[in-house]
C-alpha cells in the first residue's frame, strides 16, 4: 500500500512538472521573439532607417503587447523625423508606454527630451511637461546618464553643450591614439561595454566619422581648434578686403565663404554623429572586456578667458571685415574722377574752329541729351582755320557716371547703324592715361570719305572723337582720340599739356 502511494505521488509530480513546462515554453518563445524584435528595431533606428524601425516596433507591440523598449524605439523613430506630425506621434507613443511602465527611465528620458525641445509658443503644454519629467528622472535615478541628459537638454547651469563635450572628447582620444582608425575602434569597443553611457556612444560615432578617408582636414580642426579657427577667419578677412583693394568684381566677395566651408562641413559631420548616437537605445552590454588603457573622459572644463577672447575677436573680425569691405567697395563704386573742361585754342598746327554749324549743332544736342545727367557738356572742332578744313571733332560730357560700364561703348556701333551708316570695322583701343575704356569704329558717310569714331568712357566722363580716315591706319586714329581727350579734359593733379596732333 505504501509503495503504491509513493508511485501515485511521483506520477502526480511528474504530471505537474510537465504541465508547467508546457505553459512556460510558449512564454519563453514569446519573450525570445520580443527580444529579437526589440534588437532589430533598435538596430534599424541606429542605422537611420526610421520607417522600418517604426514598422518593426509597431508590429512587435501588436503581437507581443506593451514593452517599454519598443515604445521608446517607436517614439524616437518618430521624433527623429523632425516634423510636427511625427512629434505628435512620438508623444502618443511615449504616453502609451508610460501608462504601462510609469517609472521606466528610458521612456521618461526620451519623452523629457521631446518636451524640453518643443517650441514653447507652438506647443506650450508639451514644453511645460519637460521640467516635470526631468524632475521625475532625477527622483528615480539621480546622477544617471538619463538625468544628466535631461538636465543638459533643459539648459542646466554649468552643463556644457553637447557639441562642446563631443569636440573635447574627440580631441582627447585622437591626441592619445596612434592613428584615427585605432581611436575609433577603441572607442567603439569601450562604448559596447557601457551601452548606457551616452557620452561614449557619441564619442564612438564621432571618431568613426572622422576616421573615414579624406577627412584629415576635419581631424586637424578638431585637434587644433584655435589655430584652424584663426586661419579660417584670416583667410575670410583677406578675401573680403582684397575685393576693394585690388579691386575685384563685387561677386568675388562670395569667395570669402570658401575658408568657412570646412567648419560648416565639420559641424554637419559632428551633428550627424550626435544624432546617430541619440538613436541608440540598447542597454544590453557586449561581452567584450573593457579596454583598461582607454583614457578616462574627464569633466569638460568651462570656457577659459582665452576662449572667450578668441570668440570675441573672431566675431569682431568677421563683422569688421564684412562692414569694411562693403563700405570700402561703396566708396570706390560711388567715387569718380572730377574733370574740368578747357579746350586749348590750338593743338599743334591745328586751330580750334569757333561757331561752326557742326560744333553748334552738336553742342545743342548734347545739352538736350544730358540736361539732368551731366555736370558739363562740350563739343569742339579742330582744323585749319585758313583753309576752313576740319581735322577732327571732339565732343562729350563730364559728371557722376560711377555706374559706368564698358557696355555703353557697344552703343556706338548700334547708333551709327541705326542712322543708316555702314560700319566696316570695330575694335577696342587703349584708353590712355585717364583710363576707362575706348572703342573705335570705321564707317562710311553718304557723301564723304570714311571716318573713324573713337568713343571713350570712364566713371567721370564720356565722349567721342571723329576723325577722317585717310588711310593712315588705326593707330593714328587712336592716338588722335587719346590726345584730344587729354587736351580737353583736365583732372585734379594732372598737368595740362598741349600735345602735337
Amino acid at each position: 500500500m505504501q509503495a503504491k502511494g509513493q508511485e501515485d505521488s511521483s506520477a502526480c509530480a511528474e504530471a505537474e512538472e510537465a504541465e508547467a513546462e508546457s505553459e512556460t515554453a510558449p512564454n519563453a518563445k514569446a519573450d525570445t521573439a520580443t527580444s529579437a524584435a526589440v534588437e532589430e528595431a533598435e538596430a534599424l533606428l541606429h542605422q537611420g532607417r526610421l520607417i522600418e524601425a517604426r514598422q518593426t516596433a509597431q508590429r512587435a507591440l501588436n503581437i507581443s503587447g506593451p514593452t517599454a523598449r519598443l515604445y521608446t524605439v517607436l517614439g524616437r523613430a518618430h521624433a527623429a523625423e523632425g516634423d510636427d506630425d511625427h512629434d505628435d506621434r512620438a508623444e502618443a507613443a511615449y504616453r502609451a508606454g508610460l501608462d504601462a511602465f510609469p517609472d521606466d527611465i528610458d521612456l521618461l528620458s526620451a519623452y523629457a527630451e521631446l518636451c524640453l525641445n518643443a517650441d514653447y509658443l507652438e506647443r506650450p503644454g508639451r514644453h511645460r511637461r519637460g521640467p516635470e519629467l526631468a524632475a521625475r528622472i532625477r527622483e528615480l535615478a539621480p546622477g544617471s546618464v538619463q538625468a544628466l541628459r535631461a538636465e543638459r537638454t533643459a539648459g542646466g547651469k554649468g552643463i556644457p553643450k553637447p557639441a562642446r563635450v563631443q569636440r573635447h572628447d574627440a580631441r582627447l582620444v585622437l591626441k592619445l591614439s596612434p592613428t584615427p582608425r585605432t581611436a575609433a575602434d577603441r572607442a567603439r569597443i569601450q562604448a559596447g561595454t557601457r551601452p548606457e553611457d551616452e557620452r561614449l556612444a557619441v564619442l564612438a560615432e564621432t571618431l568613426d566619422a572622422l576616421a573615414r578617408h579624406g577627412r584629415g582636414p576635419l581631424r586637424l580642426m578638431v585637434v587644433h581648434p584655435l589655430a584652424s579657427t584663426f586661419l579660417s577667419w584670416v583667410a575670410y578677412t583677406a578675401i573680403l578686403l582684397a575685393v576693394p583693394a585690388i579691386p575685384l568684381p563685387a561677386w568675388a566677395a562670395c569667395a570669402a565663404a570658401l575658408p568657412l566651408l570646412p567648419s560648416a562641413v565639420l559641424h554637419l559631420v559632428l551633428r550627424a554623429a550626435r544624432r546617430r548616437a541619440g538613436t541608440h537605445t540598447t542597454t544590453t552590454s557586449t561581452h567584450t572586456p573593457q579596454d583598461l588603457t582607454f583614457p578616462v573622459l574627464p569633466p569638460v572644463p568651462a570656457p577659459t578667458p582665452r576662449d572667450r577672447i578668441t570668440r570675441a575677436l573672431v566675431l569682431a573680425t568677421a563683422i569688421g571685415a564684412a562692414a569694411g569691405s562693403v563700405t570700402w567697395s561703396q566708396i570706390q563704386y560711388r567715387d569718380y574722377p572730377r574733370y574740368t573742361v578747357a579746350a586749348p585754342a590750338s593743338l599743334g598746327r591745328l586751330d580750334r574752329l569757333e561757331l561752326t554749324p557742326v560744333q553748334q549743332g552738336m553742342a545743342d544736342q548734347l545739352k538736350a541729351n544730358f540736361a539732368r545727367v551731366a555736370h558739363e557738356t562740350f563739343a569742339y572742332v579742330y582744323g585749319n582755320k585758313e583753309l576752313g578744313r576740319t581735322a577732327f571733332i571732339v565732343l562729350g560730357a563730364t559728371g557722376d557716371f560711377h555706374a559706368m560700364t564698358p557696355d555703353l561703348l557697344d552703343e556706338l556701333r548700334h547708333g551709327l547703324e541705326s542712322s543708316g551708316l555702314t560700319v566696316s570695322a570695330e575694335w577696342n583701343a587703349e584708353p590712355g592715361r585717364y583710363g576707362g575704356w575706348m572703342k573705335c569704329v570705321t564707317y562710311k558717310p553718304a557723301a564723304s570719305v570714311p571716318e573713324v569714331a573713337c568713343g571713350w568712357a570712364d566713371k567721370g566722363s564720356m565722349g567721342m572723337v571723329i576723325v577722317a580716315d585717310r588711310g593712315t591706319g588705326r593707330s593714328v586714329a587712336e592716338g588722335t582720340a587719346r590726345r584730344a581727350r587729354e587736351a580737353v579734359l583736365h583732372r585734379g593733379g594732372v598737368e595740362r599739356t598741349e600735345p602735337e596732333v
